[in-house]
């Protein structure tokens, strides 16, 4: 791991927790003296932040923390749930075996960083390909794309990380018995409890962030 990788995961643990006020530019010698290194793995680590969608560049080329937008997220969930059902009662039991071995090993791994979204991410885009639905698969690897920034708020404790685990289970062990329905109202309520905590931790962030920029 590059220094760059180090600053780039505490900036962006920083920026999920609220630790930087709403408005705040971000400025490269002060992270530097924050994170006690040179400026370039700052100026490096502010750049993927910026693409990841955390951080927002101003008119005048400042960097400043980028505050999530909850009713975006709303409807592009709303979109998620439609396009989940479809691959979750069209998915080919045969074509789910390795992703039941992947999930029970993660089980046992408990990824304890926001990173886990990615594994997320990929255990719901390998059900729409089981689907056999091109469609599907590209449109929800799109919609993930579009509500990463904001999903992993969902994935930065141990216990959610845990439940989402176990949920997965849930839903491919459904599946493999030939329970269609019953893996579709798991993964609607999966999604639905998803949607909540991320739009309750998003709240207390942007209380935060609005909180310390006050006068």
């Amino acid at each position: 791991m590059t220094r760059a990788d180090d600053v780039h995961s505490a900036l962006r643990a920083a920026l999920l927790a609220g630790t930087f006020p709403y408005g705040q530019r971000l400025v490269e010698e002060q992270l530097a003296e924050r994170f006690n290194t040179s400026r370039t793995p700052v100026r490096e680590a502010l750049r993927r932040l910026e693409g990841d969608g955390h951080v927002q560049r101003d008119r005048a080329g400042g960097v400043r923390p980028n505050a999530p937008r909850v009713s975006a997220m709303r409807e592009l969930y709303a979109v998620r749930t439609v396009l989940e059902d479809l691959a979750v009662r069209t998915a080919d039991p045969e074509k789910l075996e390795p992703l039941h071995e992947e999930w029970l090993e993660l089980r046992s791994e408990r990824d304890e960083t926001p990173d886990f979204v990615h594994a997320d991410e990929a255990f719901h885009e390998a059900l729409a390909h089981a689907s056999g639905n091109a469609a599907t698969e590209r449109y929800l690897h799109d919609i993930n794309e579009r509500i990463r920034v904001i999903r992993i708020h969902d994935f930065t404790t141990v216990d959610r990380i845990e439940t989402t685990i176990e949920e997965h289970l849930e839903i491919l062990e459904a599946l493999r018995a030939g329970k269609q329905d019953a893996a579709a109202a798991l993964m609607r309520v999966h999604i639905e409890r998803s949607a909540e905590v991320v739009e309750r931790r998003v709240g207390e962030l942007l209380a935060r962030m609005f909180e310390e920029e006050r006068p």
